[in-house]
Formats: structure tokens, C-alpha cells, sequence
């Protein structure tokens, strides 16, 4: 038997925050982010009945509309607190899981849907869990990941620095190129990419933000987040 990886104080943070971890959050972003891996990338016919693993699942909305939509959701957080509100928010299965020994922890190819919002970049690794997130996807599967755009990072590190944000554990932020790349070499082929937020949500205009969501994917390379969905080689 594994025995299993013991978490940096760096990736706990979140739970950590407990309570505050909801008042943090933006309901526009959260909300954005749903809209996006959930409902616009993924058909009836993609969810419903299809074993789910939704990695990194914080505070559970992911696995709630996961599991209003007829997915068999299983969550996962490496936080006793965040899976419990996952439990209780979504009514899933929720159990400890480690975003870099998913294949160790649930096995190969288990899972028709992976799905992950901002977490890969909370972990030391982020190549490494999709590696993971791949290896536990069959074949023909669906993995759908958002985390935020490493041309983001310095304004993200100086808010940080400058105490405007609650979060001390790692920012580890990804390239559109380094994803693509990593999910090629796992045997996923992108099948659809969204960027969000053209400017910070935190300056309180979300109608104009929605309305680059929606127009101006052409220059994504230069958007906050990265939300992409690939579908792994079948057999």
C-alpha cells in the first residue's frame, strides 16, 4: 500500500481560512467559471450518469452542479473542512484526494469526467496533476480545467505583498502553451478553450467583463483565466 504524500503547510491554505475562505470569493468569478466548464463545455450526454471526479473541490460548487446536471460525483480535497462542505453543499461522495497521486489513490482510467477549477496552481506541480487527472480519465473521456494565466502573476504577487488578498499558499500559474503541451504528451487532445476576464472582476464591472467574455476570445492569450476541455485518445 502508498503510503500517502504529506500536504505542504503551502497547499492547505485554504483550509486554513475555513470560513473566510467563502467570504473571499467572487460570486461573478465563481459563477463565470461554472458557466464555462460546466454548462457551456459539457453536453447532457457528457455528464449525465458518467463517473465524475471533481479534483481540488474547495467549497463544492463545482460538485453541486455536477450532481444537479446527473453526474456520479465523486470530490476531492486534500481539507477535512473543504470536503465536508463539499458533502453537505453537493451531496456527493467527498473524500480526501491528492491532486498529484490521483492514479495511486483511485486507480487508471476510472472516470468518464475530470473536472478542476483553480486548483492546479495551489499544488507544487500543476504539469504533474494533469498528468494525474489524464491518467485517471478512460479513454474517450472528458477533462475540463480552469486556473489563471501566468501573465497575471506579477499584478496577482504585488496584490499579495501588499496584503490585499487572503491567500499565502502557492500561485504556481500556467501558460495556454505549457497546458496544451502537458495534456498532448498525456494523450488529450484540446477540443475547446475559453479565456475570462479581460481585467480584474474586483473593479465592480461585470456586465463590460461578461461582454469581453463573449466578443473578444480572440486575444484570451491576455485573459485572466484559462478554461480549457480535452478529450483523452480512445483506445
Amino acid at each position: 500500500m502508498t503510503t500517502p504524500r504529506q500536504p505542504e503547510e503551502k497547499e492547505l491554505c485554504h483550509e486554513r481560512l475555513g470560513g473566510k475562505f467563502a467570504e473571499s470569493l467572487s460570486e461573478y468569478d465563481t459563477e463565470r467559471r461554472l458557466a464555462t466548464l460546466i454548462d457551456a463545455f459539457l453536453s447532457e450526454e457528457m455528464v449525465r450518469g458518467k463517473a465524475t471526479l471533481d479534483v481540488g473541490c474547495g467549497l463544492g460548487f463545482f460538485s453541486q452542479r455536477l450532481v444537479q446536471r446527473g453526474a456520479d460525483v465523486v470530490a476531492c480535497d486534500l481539507g477535512p473542512y473543504l470536503v465536508e462542505q463539499t458533502r453537505q453543499r453537493a451531496g456527493c461522495r467527498a473524500q480526501f484526494g491528492d491532486a498529484l497521486r490521483l492514479v495511486e489513490e483511485f486507480g487508471e482510467s476510472r472516470f468518464d469526467l475530470v473536472v478542476s477549477s483553480e486548483c492546479i496552481e495551489h499544488t507544487p506541480s500543476p504539469i504533474e496533476a494533469l498528468r494525474q487527472m489524464a491518467g485517471v480519465l478512460k479513454p474517450g473521456g472528458f477533462l475540463a480545467v480552469s486556473t489563471p494565466n501566468i501573465v497575471w502573476y506579477p499584478v496577482v504577487r504585488v496584490a499579495s505583498l501588499l496584503k490585499l488578498r487572503p491567500f499565502d499558499g502557492h500561485e504556481n500559474f500556467s501558460s495556454w502553451r505549457s497546458i496544451r503541451k502537458t495534456l498532448g504528451d498525456c494523450g488529450v487532445d484540446v477540443v475547446r478553450e475559453v479565456g475570462l476576464h479581460l481585467f480584474p472582476f474586483q473593479l465592480g464591472m461585470p456586465q463590460l467583463s461578461l461582454w469581453c467574455d463573449e466578443h473578444m476570445q480572440m486575444i484570451r492569450s491576455l485573459m485572466i483565466n484559462i478554461c480549457i476541455l480535452g478529450r483523452k485518445h480512445p483506445c
